[in-house]
């Protein structure tokens, strides 16, 4: 199966392809140390966040290996406003298996934004993509995003010791993942859940 980009919404937000336009929103988060910490790329000046955001723009469809899809998170009460990005990387079509990824505007952490844009990427990879496994990596010194996969009902199920070189320092990489129906039986169980309340 193959998705070509277009707007996702859930109960907060909209989740839609990146424009040009959007590049004011980009910069504060991609010039950000702190939230670029863990992150591979450096921290970007004006030019480098255009960069980035020129990249994300034809970042639109998931059809073959190695496709990236990236989507601009709003908020439903403020539209037009990116505050961050989710990702996903079809890292196997023939064995059906999806990276997924966030980034925030540190101004949005700590709202829940992360796991609820992070879960609909999952539903994404699972309900229209096809993926079997979808899994997220990440720096084990990240506890946010460690809290996002958390939250998602990912498992960890590996970390590699200074697997990386980044930054100028050898970093360690940890990788959660679920399985599509791990991911689709612990929904309807939150759905059966929400009903009853």
């Amino acid at each position: 199966m193959s998705f070509e980009a277009r707007p996702l919404r859930t109960a907060r937000l909209l989740l839609r392809p990146l424009t040009a336009d959007d590049l004011d929103d980009v910069f504060v988060y991609q010039s950000d140390a702190e939230v670029l910490r863990y992150m591979l790329w450096p921290v970007r000046d004006r030019a480098g966040a255009a960069e980035h955001l020129d990249r994300r723009t034809r970042m639109t469809r998931l059809a073959k290996d190695a496709d990236p899809l990236s989507l601009g998170v709003e908020t439903l009460d403020a539209p037009g406003r990116v505050i961050g990005e989710v990702n996903v990387r079809l890292t196997s079509v023939s064995d059906r298996q999806a990276e997924v990824g966030w980034v925030l505007n540190p101004a949005y952490q700590g709202r829940g934004y992360a796991t609820e844009a992070a879960a609909a990427l999952v539903d994404l990879c699972v309900d229209t993509v096809g993926s079997h496994r979808v899994h997220a990596t990440l720096d084990p010194r990240n506890l946010a995003s460690i809290g996002v996969c958390e939250r998602l009902g990912m498992r960890k199920e590996a970390h590699f010791v200074q697997d990386a070189f980044f930054k100028g320092e050898w970093g360690d990489t940890c990788v959660y993942a679920t399985l599509a129906t791990e991911w689709r039986a612990r929904r309807d169980a939150q759905s059966t859940e929400s009903a009853r309340a």
